[in-house]
Order: C-alpha cells, then sequence, then structure tokens
C-alpha cells in the first residue's frame, strides 16, 4: 500500500465519517436496532458490488476509471451532463453549507464560548479554499491528514468504551426484526463516496473504494452497538448531536474534546472532498467541451474554487445554515447522489455487455436499487412536494443549461477500446 491508495481511500470516506453520517447512525441504531444493523450490512454489500461494477478495469480509458467517460459513453451526453451537473454542484454547495456550521458549533461550545460558532464556519471554509487555491495536489495531500484526526479520536473513545463501565441498564439491540424499506433504503447513504476517484488511481482502483466501503461498515457497527451500551435509546433517538452523548459518557470532559476534534476535522475532510468531487467532475466535462460557458481545455480550477466558496459563504450569510429547510435540501441533494449512482451502474452494464457480453444483469439489478431506493425516499419524506420541486428546478436548469451548450458547441467524442465478446451474461 502507498500514499497515493490512503488518498484514495480517504477521499472514499469523507461522506461515510463525516458528522452528518454520525447523527444518523445514533438516531437510527436507537430507534430501530436489529433491522438497522441489518440494513447498514446489506447497504454495504450492494455499496461493494456497485464499487466492482463501475470500477471494473474493463470500463477504463487511458488508465483512468472516468465516470464522465461512462455516462456519456452509457447514456448519452445530455442526460449525462445532466445528472453530473445537478448531482455535483447541489452536493458541492449544500451539504458543506450544513457542515460548516456543525463544525463552527462545535468548537465554539467544547473549545471556545467566546468565539462565534459562524465565524470559525468561515475559517473552515477559508481553511479549505486556501487549500485548492494552492493547487489540487494540496487539497489532495490534506485528505489523509484530517481522517487520521478523526479515526484516531474515535478509536481512542472505542478503546476506552471497551475497557469503561457501560450504562447500568445497557439496551438489548434485539428488539425484534420488522420489514422496513425506509430503513433500508436510508441506509444506502451510509456508504456513499465510493465513487470519489482521484488522478493516482492507475491500477485497480476497486481497491480503495472497497476498502473505504468495509472499513466504515465495521467501524460504524462497533461505533452503534457502544452507544446503545452507554446512551439511553430515547436520548440516542431525539438528539441532533448523539455522537456527543456518547462520548461524554465514555470519558467525560475528554471525550467531549476527542469528538469534538473528530467533528471538527471530519467537517474539513468532508467539505475538502465535496470541492474535489466537483471539481473533478466540471474538469472531465471541460476536456470534452461539454462543460457549459467553459472553454475547451484544461478546467479554470481557482475561478471555480472562489465561485464556489462565495457561493457558500453566501448561503451562511444569508441565513440557510440556520433554517430548517436546508436539511431537507440536504436530502434532496443525497437523493439525487443515490440516482446518480443508479444510473452509473446501469450505463457500466450497458458498456461491459458491449465490450464483454458481461455484467448486464448485475447492473440493471444495482441500477434499479439505487433508483428504486431514491424515489422511495422522496415519497416517504414529509416534504416530498418541496424535495420534488427543488430536483426538478435543478434538473430542469442543468438539462436546459445543457442542451444549449451543446447545441451552441460541438462535444468531443471519447472512444472506449473494444474487446471481442466472449461468455455470458452475468
Amino acid at each position: 500500500m502507498t500514499w497515493p491508495f490512503f488518498i484514495a481511500v480517504s477521499f472514499s470516506l469523507c461522506w461515510m465519517l463525516s458528522p452528518e453520517v454520525l447523527v444518523r447512525l445514533g438516531n437510527g441504531i436507537a430507534e430501530t436496532r436489529t433491522l438497522f444493523l441489518a440494513a447498514i450490512a446489506i447497504s454495504a454489500l450492494i455499496s461493494a458490488l456497485a464499487v466492482s461494477l463501475i470500477r471494473h478495469p474493463r470500463l477504463r480509458n487511458n488508465g483512468n476509471c472516468s465516470q464522465t467517460g461512462l455516462l456519456i459513453e452509457g447514456l448519452g451526453k445530455l442526460p449525462a451532463m445532466t445528472i453530473i451537473l445537478a448531482c455535483r454542484i447541489s452536493l458541492v454547495l449544500l451539504i458543506p453549507t450544513g457542515l460548516l456550521v456543525t463544525g463552527g458549533f462545535a468548537f465554539n461550545e467544547i473549545f471556545l464560548y467566546w468565539f462565534p460558532n459562524f465565524g470559525f464556519a468561515f475559517v473552515l471554509l477559508a481553511i479549505v479554499c486556501l487549500l485548492h487555491l494552492a493547487g489540487e495536489r494540496f487539497a489532495r495531500m490534506a485528505q489523509p491528514l484530517f481522517l487520521v484526526v478523526v479515526l484516531l479520536s474515535i478509536a481512542i473513545l472505542c478503546l476506552a468504551g471497551l475497557g469503561g463501565s457501560a450504562s447500568s441498564t445497557p439496551i438489548s439491540v434485539d428488539v425484534g426484526f420488522t420489514f422496513s424499506l425506509p430503513v433500508l433504503a436510508g441506509s444506502l447513504m451510509f456508504f456513499l463516496g465510493f465513487d470519489f476517484a482521484t488522478p493516482d488511481q492507475e491500477n485497480d482502483s476497486r481497491v480503495p473504494a472497497l476498502a473505504a466501503v468495509f472499513f466504515c461498515f465495521f467501524l460504524l457497527l462497533f461505533w452503534s452497538m457502544l452507544s446503545l451500551q452507554y446512551v439511553d435509546a430515547e436520548k440516542l433517538a431525539q438528539s441532533t448531536i448523539p455522537y456527543m452523548l456518547t462520548a461524554r459518557e465514555i470519558l467525560g470532559e475528554p471525550g467531549r474534546y476527542l469528538m469534538g476534534a473528530a467533528i471538527i476535522s471530519g467537517v474539513c475532510a468532508a467539505v475538502n472532498g465535496f470541492f474535489l468531487l466537483a471539481l473533478t467532475a466540471l474538469a472531465d466535462l471541460s476536456k470534452r467541451n461539454l462543460l457549459p460557458g467553459h472553454p475547451p481545455g484544461k478546467l479554470k480550477r481557482r475561478r471555480f474554487v472562489v465561485l464556489l466558496s462565495v457561493i457558500i459563504g453566501a448561503f451562511l450569510m444569508g441565513g440557510l445554515a440556520g433554517h430548517d429547510i436546508l436539511e431537507t435540501y440536504i436530502q434532496a441533494s443525497l437523493i439525487l447522489w443515490l440516482l446518480f449512482i443508479g444510473l452509473l451502474c446501469i450505463a457500466a452494464s450497458k458498456i461491459l455487455y458491449e465490450v464483454s457480453a458481461s455484467g448486464i444483469r448485475r447492473g440493471l439489478v444495482l441500477g434499479s436499487i439505487y433508483s428504486i431506493s431514491a424515489l422511495y425516499l422522496i415519497i416517504a419524506n414529509e416534504q416530498s412536494a418541496l424535495i420534488i420541486r427543488f430536483l426538478l428546478s435543478i434538473i430542469a436548469a442543468s438539462a436546459g443549461l445543457s442542451a444549449f451548450w451543446l447545441w451552441k458547441r460541438p462535444a468531443y467524442e471519447i472512444t472506449y477500446p473494444t474487446v471481442k465478446k466472449t461468455g455470458g451474461q452475468s
């Protein structure tokens, strides 16, 4: 294993170990317990199958697993541009806005009470912005360092939890097993992020993503069990910071400091990861002359870094971060991410079938699972009307802009190497 491997793993983990996932984990294990544990196990397996499909060696073009290339080849230019722009832009603008506020509140409430929470949110945004302005290399090198702080803090808490005295009335995990589609569909969101890719992934790009998925599964499984042993289930289910309740019960005040460090560093890792995710997608579109309003060739990264930072800063100053509607928008963005993965699986299976007559069944099944889960989460949400309006608006805007650009400018074609068909379907 080399440094590029750890960089790739750290980017895949940036959402999986973010504060938002830890909140959903604590609430979920307290509410459904046995079902929740089964759901995250099934979701980890589905995610691993998706990784093995979209990172298949036969899908590489010039040594790289390009998601943009897969979607264009498998779905066509207009659908590919639409889903890429809608998904990546919504993710990089909305989720970091919510996470930065979380980091600001953590610093204010745990370390320095006199420091303004929104002020520290801007400090974290500035750190990520400066990393990307310094160059992609610096942003990628910093990612493992952020994750090391998160993992080290959680590891210390886990070890202390094993050796400490649990609650006098620990909660049993076994409360019966009943099927719940919302839990199963929602648990797929825990392992999003395996579609991250870095320029250093020149060999088998499935390995870092698979390592991230299974490592995250075992860590989340262990932390959720530990949470139930130390904190009352009702408190966990209703809390907006269940991870902090567990940390405080395990180590007291030092536990709060450790978790505070993990949260702040996790916010930096997630925001840095979403910036790279968006910039990589935009750069890939630019190479093919498919980025609306941008000349073909190398992406003007610094302009986009500043633009994204200014928009997120405007969201913070405008009060969106303190509004309940942000949580709905974040959920809508995650649903769009699920749909993106579903379409990616379908596109990958189509190309695999064309080059080797394999993968079509698995791709259609995985694509259906992700797409149906996304649609169900829309319908089951209390704010379904708002989510539908949001998704329709951003998809329509992306589609209209993409269609105009395709009409105005010719796109550069990409050609995949063809392999003689062998074998049957799988």
